[in-house]
């Protein structure tokens, strides 16, 4: 069951805080907390612990900004529209009522921890002329420079985004209202200096996401002995397989399965007792001192201060 819990506007009724994110065959829990940041801006943090869930979205004029903190998030639209998110990475898309009005997400960790920023671009438009005149932000603007002409575009946030948007994550629930709008107000003077989308994905075939997304699932459950043997399989030679594979997932296999078991592991980190080896045995490394290092050079800190850190405080968005 997928719970909510919402601050700013106490006569919002449950319809229209759910209607963001209306779940169906959800295979799991979690909780979403809402806060209302002003008018026209809403932030929802996501603490989701499950695999799936469909998602259908009604028609609106809105942006969406959404942004991976743990976990690893997919979401597949149709055989062409294919979108990976791991931690660091922002995806930006439009509510048009024609694109992506049903998707399945997944959860490949079984864990996700996320951030959304809602944007009515015309009541937004309007307070900011109100109240914050000065920094001048053009919502159409904004998304025709992000989004150039597709629906979505999905990619690294950047260090200076990214830090923004894991402050905003961090201090959510506390709801200190002054605060979250300077964030919010700050990320929207960051994106309104990015003046081109990331290249957009080359186009599988749905047979090709297939194999490709077979592919994945292998490798993560059997090692990287499965890639020759999957290719002679499927009648395709192993560069064809890495070709798609980077086109789907934007990375090239090996780096994708290397980077995935450290996020699976930091998320092991966080939720379990287990010692630091045995969590590195299972990521596929021989000692627990080359997976320190491997961690350190993605995290940039140690598994232990990992642990600690998160340790010191409850999840964001869980509901007592």
């Amino acid at each position: 069951m997928v719970r909510m819990q919402y601050a700013g506007d106490p006569n919002a009724t449950f319809e229209e805080l759910a209607s963001p994110f209306p779940f169906a065959d959800a295979d799991g829990d979690g909780t979403i907390l809402c806060r209302k940041l002003f008018d026209g801006v809403r932030i929802v943090v996501l603490h989701l612990e499950m695999h799936r869930f469909i998602e259908r979205r009604v028609k609106q004029d809105a942006l969406e900004i959404n942004f991976c903190a743990n976990g690893r998030f997919e979401s597949c639209f149709s055989g062409r529209d294919f979108v990976v998110m791991k931690p660091g990475d922002m995806a930006v898309s439009i509510f048009d009522g024609v694109h992506g009005t049903e998707s399945e997400s997944m959860f490949p960790l079984g864990h996700y921890d996320g951030l959304s920023i809602l944007v009515d671009c015309d009541d937004a438009s309007q307070w900011m002329q109100r109240h914050a005149p000065n920094l001048g932000t053009d919502f159409a603007e904004m998304k025709d420079r992000l989004l150039a002409g597709r629906w979505y575009v999905t990619g690294s946030a950047g260090p200076r985004c990214e830090h923004v948007f894991r402050e905003l994550y961090e201090n959510a629930a506390y709801f200190d209202l002054p605060y979250l709008q300077l964030k919010v107000l700050e990320l929207f003077m960051l994106l309104n200096r990015i003046h081109c989308a990331p290249a957009p994905q080359g186009y599988c075939s749905s047979r090709q996401m297939e194999i490709v997304r077979h592919l994945r699932d292998h490798l993560i459950s059997e090692g990287y002995a499965s890639l020759p043997r999957l290719a002679k399989e499927q009648g395709i030679s192993v560069s064809r397989l890495q070709k798609l594979f980077k086109q789907v997932y934007g990375a090239p296999v090996y780096h994708y399965v290397r980077e995935y078991r450290l996020e699976q592991a930091a998320v092991e980190l966080t939720t379990s007792a287990r010692s630091i080896t045995e969590i590195a045995m299972d990521a596929g490394y021989g000692s627990a001192s080359k997976f320190s290092a491997c961690f350190r050079q993605r995290y940039g800190t140690t598994p232990s201060e990992y642990r600690r850190s998160t340790d010191s405080h409850a999840p964001i968005g869980t509901i007592k």
